[in-house]
């Protein structure tokens, strides 16, 4: 890869710094339990059953994304279209479309180098948009951890491949149904994003880029009119 691409994108951790934060100290353990009882008498979120189409002008997808090395960029990409179900069990089951046309890159201020980026991103290096511009991510199972907090279990499809996820996730009510915070990570390798990846190359060095993709997916939902 050229020099002026040394800080282009490279698919690894996403948004990674926000969703693992960890806490030390001598008081750390008391903290703990703390947050343990917090969560244990946290009732538990009691869903309206019902069909809910998602606002994509107030949902967003993002990404955070770094070398091995510790160099990252940020950015979204639009959610085209989203629908989700909840049945009188609280179980939540759905299904939401990405636009891949729409990748961006946000921390990288110099239109040219910025322009690489998404270029080299929507290249058969990485996505392929040109023959996979969409994504989906299916919700087929939750299970309510505590309080407004759920377990997701579905399917994820990239580039035309389809594999499982687990993702953790916090619901909230809102004015017109609810609004979601998932969380998630996915093995780029699993759906032949090949750059630099150590899964297909032994001869990388120090240039690996992290099979681990981390997303945050934050979604408006709607009840949809009977």
């Amino acid at each position: 890869m050229k020099k002026e691409f040394k800080s282009m994108f490279v698919i690894g951790n996403v948004v990674c710094l926000l969703l693992f934060n960890a806490c030390g100290g001598k008081d750390s353990s008391k903290s703990s339990n703390k947050v343990k009882a917090v969560n244990d008498n946290a009732s538990t979120l009691s869903l309206v059953s019902g069909n809910y189409t998602a606002d994509s002008e107030s949902s967003s997808v993002l990404w955070e994304c770094g070398w091995l090395g510790g160099n990252s960029h940020n950015g979204d990409v639009y959610l085209e279209e989203g629908l989700l179900s909840i049945k009188d069990n609280n179980n939540l089951t759905g299904s939401f479309l990405v636009d891949m046309t729409t990748i961006d890159c946000h921390d990288e201020k110099n239109i040219g180098t910025k322009n690489k980026i998404i270029g080299h991103l929507k290249s058969d290096d990485f996505f392929d948009v040109k023959n996979y511009q969409k994504a989906k991510l299916e919700i087929i199972s939750s299970k309510n951890i505590g309080g407004n907090e759920f377990l997701f279990k579905g399917n994820l499809t990239i580039k035309g491949k389809t594999n499982s996820v687990q993702m953790k996730g916090n619901v909230q009510k809102s004015n017109r149904g609810y609004s979601a915070d998932i969380n998630l990570v996915f093995d780029r390798s699993k759906y032949d994003v090949r750059y630099r990846s150590a899964a297909f190359f032994s001869d990388l060095g120090d240039r690996i880029i992290s099979d681990d993709v981390f997303l945050n997916v934050k979604i408006k939902l709607n009840k949809a009119l009977s």
